[in-house]
């Protein structure tokens, strides 16, 4: 966590870059604090328990039987004493209006924050943050202060995968009033389960969810009971593994103590359950599910919830206004994000061959710009295959789109840290969620539940 870099394209010497740097070395000195009293100072979870700390997380206590479960409680304390004095301004982009905080949240699987954005300025507080990626987990923490944990099982099951007891999850993570997510789709099964009973095995939670990530979030939502789960998946989510999955989900979640929103309609195919296109809000055609969880106990005081409205306008959001919104000139942009003439004509002889065949690949070649743009996928950084600038200066290969355009489509602000490397960038942007989406959905919960 102590490689950083510069953003790629953004401004030098900002506030937020200031701010960023003094808690970088608020950050430093805790980890240092905490390695004296023998934690390890090159493992990520150290970093991401010293930032935890930092942003005065009162269930300090649980963490520490975590990372540190058999450390000295004397020389904890003191560390943990030196650490609180420090108490640097977190990072958050600087065009984005925090509101008063009225609830907490847990923010898993959480990417490079795009959940966070949205639930911060609806006035949550986040309390604890898990993502397995390595530099999702950097460009996180450069944007909010915040290191999240790694791989969410480490807190939900023991070393053999069989999941942890409601008590001992309640022991090692804090209690939050709200769980996001866009957790993998991972078909179902009951093989797990029946091998387990057949063998005499205690395996938790009885449930159809075995051994996938959605089961770690029904575990962590028996364990702390949170008013609700805010969750995140592919737009085919309903016809899944043969609507196996949804039913699976929808199964689960009541019997956890929630009611699923938007309704589940049998009479209906429910191919676009819960879908929501982010043309809606910006020009990207991108459709994927979105769940509101309510506690079943909540719904006679504050309602049923009701998705917001996310109608396609009838004059579109335009790609062209999205480019524009990038101050880097043109004759820049192709100089830097431009594919190279050999994977151009690869692109143009693999398209022509498909089309003879009457299948499969096509180049995205952006020629109308006053439309949206396709979906951004996390592949896009390997060919650009799927959205290309046309150069229209000599006709030459057409542009990638920039990262901090694929920002902008994701509806990122414009102050958001950005890796330095495209890779990373492309790749990040690809995964994320649309913020606008999020936010609009996170502004609604807060002003009904909280």
């Amino acid at each position: 966590m102590n490689s950083i870099g510069s953003t790629s394209d953004g401004p030098s010497d900002s506030n937020g870059d200031r701010i960023r740097r003094k808690w970088m070395v608020a950050l430093c000195d805790s980890v240092k604090m905490l390695s004296l009293v023998g934690l390890n100072e090159k493992d990520e979870e150290t970093w991401a328990l010293a930032s935890h700390l930092l942003n005065g997380e009162k269930n300090v206590n649980k963490l520490l039987k975590y990372v540190s479960p058999s450390q000295s409680k004397k020389d904890m304390g003191k560390a943990l004493s030196e650490i609180s004095k420090l108490a640097p301004q977190k990072p958050f982009p600087d065009s984005q209006k925090r509101s008063e905080s009225k609830f907490t949240f847990m923010d898993l699987f959480a990417g490079i924050g795009g959940f966070h954005i949205a639930l911060t300025k609806s006035g949550g507080e986040c309390v604890f943050a898990s993502e397995i990626d390595s530099s999702a987990k950097l460009t996180y923490a450069m944007n909010f202060g915040v290191v999240p944990f790694g791989d969410i099982r480490r807190f939900t099951r023991n070393v053999d995968g069989e999941p942890l007891s409601i008590r001992e999850i309640r022991e090692t993570t804090p209690k939050a009033d709200l769980i996001a997510g866009g957790f993998p789709c991972q078909p179902f099964s009951k093989a797990g389960v029946s091998s387990r009973n057949h063998h005499g095995i205690a395996h938790g939670l009885l449930c159809e969810a075995q051994g996938t990530l959605f089961e770690d979030i029904l575990l962590l939502a028996r364990a702390h009971k949170p008013k609700i789960l805010l969750l995140e998946n592919v737009a085919n989510l309903s016809v899944h593994d043969g609507g196996n999955t949804i039913r699976v989900i929808r199964s689960e979640i009541k019997k956890a103590g929630y009611e699923i929103f938007p309704r589940w309609d049998d009479r209906l195919r429910n191919r676009a359950w819960g879908v929501i296109d982010s043309q809606g809000v910006v020009a990207q055609r991108r459709r994927r599910v979105y769940m509101v969880c309510v506690r079943k106990d909540l719904i006679p005081k504050y309602g049923e919830f009701e998705l917001p409205d996310f109608t396609v306008p009838a004059s579109p959001f335009r790609l062209r206004d999205v480019l524009a919104m990038d101050d880097i000139s043109e004759r820049e942009k192709i100089r830097k994000y431009a594919i190279s003439s050999n994977l151009w004509k690869s692109h143009l002889k693999r398209e022509r061959a498909h089309i003879a065949k009457g299948n499969g690949f096509r180049i995205g070649i952006m020629n109308n710009l006053d439309g949206p743009a396709p979906t951004l996928v996390a592949r896009y950084f390997k060919d650009g295959k799927d959205c290309l600038i046309p150069n229209k200066f000599d006709g030459g290969p057409p542009r990638m789109l920039t990262p901090r355009e694929c920002a902008f489509l994701q509806t990122f602000p414009k102050d958001f840290w950005i890796p330095e490397f495209k890779t990373p960038a492309y790749k990040q942007f690809g995964n994320a969620i649309t913020v606008k989406i999020a936010e609009k959905i996170a502004r609604k919960i807060a002003k009904q539940y909280f």
